[in-house]
């Protein structure tokens, strides 16, 4: 059976750095099928016209940073980038979030998104 990908399901794509379907099918295999095409919906908000995804990104990586979800964090590092945003950017999101969130899980979010762009190379 086809499933149809719902709208902003390559939102969803564009953070993991693939395209819609190919994030539903890493998704599936991470999550069950179900669980995809959970995540691949809340793409739905990345397409709202309030904020950027460059900017959606940034408080994202906030509050992934504020909750010290290292493996997300990674990802919507690499989603940022993939948004336009640079490195400096997304240290300055990390160091402003520190003053909130507590200098620990600053300090590990920042070693995640070193390696993150160390490793990055535009698609």
């Amino acid at each position: 059976m086809t499933r149809e990908l719902p709208p902003g399901a390559d939102a969803i794509g564009r953070i993991m750095g693939t395209t819609a379907d190919q994030a539903f099918a890493t998704l599936s295999g991470m999550y069950g099928s179900d669980i995809a095409m959970e995540v691949l919906h809340i793409g739905r908000i990345w397409d709202r016209s309030g904020l950027t995804r460059r900017e959606r990104s940034f408080v994202a990586i906030a509050a992934l940073v504020a909750m010290g979800t290292k493996d997300r964090l990674r990802i919507h590092v690499q989603g940022a980038l993939n948004h336009g945003a640079t490195r400096e950017e997304i240290e300055e999101v990390i160091l402003t979030t520190m003053i909130y969130a507590g200098h620990g899980r600053a300090t590990e979010a920042i070693e995640v998104a070193r390696q993150v762009l160390a490793d990055w190379s535009p698609s």
